[in-house]
């Protein structure tokens, strides 16, 4: 006659069980982790793609942020590269004649886009509501207009880079790195006094291969909204933003928005202007990072620095 479990042999049977999905759950987790990260990096990957054609078509990459009453303000990178990501119907929806926030436009900055979400945040992907949106003179955006969300942004050089050591001049005092990147708001005027335009290959005399050109940013003003807090990336200390940032410091929320970042455990992705993609540590080496955000800064980069 068959005999049941005793309770010791249940508590055995059970610890075991424990064990084994204590085992497991690791593991799972790391194995969607790594999907995730994988996804991510597919996202940069077309990305890259999508202003590589534009680069081929127009022989110039695309302004990340046009302003100006009439011309779009804000209007950003990615509304001009959305037929190379296939997204042609958005693309001849809206109207570049009025700005971004127009009604006209609202349907098509809007739309959330997959390409443009990673899939590691937490945060919501609800669109962002014009309050809480700024325009180039602080105004907030018009009430009624909303925007989907980004986790990418442009490479302008940023305000906090320096150029290399072999400029002794004016160059080299910080706060020069200021539109020393690849794609910037075209027409404005630079620390160094120079103005701003589309950039050309052999404007990015460090190498392609040595130059960023789209990075991961935690959260955004929305993918068609230009600047700094939109589709720009300003270059802080390190190319990994804190994702305990807000336990420090509750009351900025407008820092994630600026700086790139991003939730993978400390590594940012980016796509170079080559159109490979790289993540970089947390702990990358700050002249190095600062020499990759700059197109013409003459630093030697190694190929194991990152």
């Amino acid at each position: 006659m068959r005999r049941a479990f005793t309770l010791i042999e249940l508590l055995v049977v059970i610890a075991i069980i424990g064990v084994l999905v204590g085992l497991l759950v690791p593991a799972v987790q790391s194995a969607r982790s790594a999907a995730r990260r994988t996804q991510c990096q597919n996202n940069l990957k077309q990305i890259g793609v999508a202003l590589s054609s534009y680069l081929s078509e127009h022989t110039v990459l695309p302004m990340s942020a046009v302003a100006g009453t009439g011309h779009g303000i804000n209007q950003s990178c990615f509304m001009l590269i959305m037929p190379e990501l296939e997204q042609r119907p958005l693309y001849a929806a809206y109207n570049f004649l009025v700005e971004n926030y127009d009604p006209a436009n609202s349907t098509v900055v809007g739309t959330a886009i997959p390409n443009f979400l990673c899939p590691e945040t937490p945060l919501s992907t609800d669109n962002l509501p014009s309050a809480q949106i700024q325009q180039f003179d602080g105004t907030t955006y018009p009430a009624g207009s909303s925007f989907a969300k980004c986790n990418y942004a442009a490479n302008w050089g940023g305000s906090q880079n320096t150029l290399g050591s072999d400029y002794t001049t004016t160059e080299s005092k910080k706060g020069s790195g200021a539109y020393l990147g690849v794609m910037m708001t075209v027409k404005a005027t630079s620390p160094l006094g120079t103005i701003t335009t589309c950039i050309r290959p052999q404007d990015i005399r460090d190498g392609m291969a040595n130059t960023l050109m789209v990075g991961e940013k935690r959260d955004s003003q929305g993918w068609n909204v230009g600047g700094y807090a939109g589709s720009q990336f300003d270059v802080g200390p390190s190319p990994y933003f804190p994702t305990n940032y807000l336990n420090v410091a509750p009351n900025d929320t407008f820092s994630p928005m600026v700086f790139p970042g991003s939730f993978h455990a400390n590594q940012t992705h980016f796509v170079f202007c080559d159109g490979s993609v790289h993540p970089l540590r947390s702990t990358i080496d700050k002249a190095i990072w600062y020499a990759l955000t700059t197109r013409y800064g003459r630093e030697i980069i190694g190929t194991d620095a990152y």
